[in-house]
């Protein structure tokens, strides 16, 4: 089965991804840790506006969240 594109789709629950979906996002991951192990630097998220809705408290995710956005862009 060949996986959607994931660009331009909303995603609410894990629901919303395929079983291949989440295999290459999965890969994806690996691969972007992997990248900046080595000090390759990317910018995936340049130009780009990020906007992060929490229901709860939660500071440990909030700046896990954060931290991520910042290494991508």
């Amino acid at each position: 089965m060949k996986t959607k594109s994931l660009r331009g789709r909303d995603y609410i629950t894990l629901m919303d991804f395929s079983k291949e979906e989440i295999e290459t996002l999965l890969d994806m991951a690996i691969r972007l840790k992997m990248d900046r192990a080595s000090g390759r630097k990317h910018h995936l998220l340049e130009d780009k506006t990020i906007f992060l809705l929490f229901y709860n408290r939660s500071l440990r995710t909030r700046n896990s969240f954060e931290s991520g956005i910042m290494q991508l862009g």
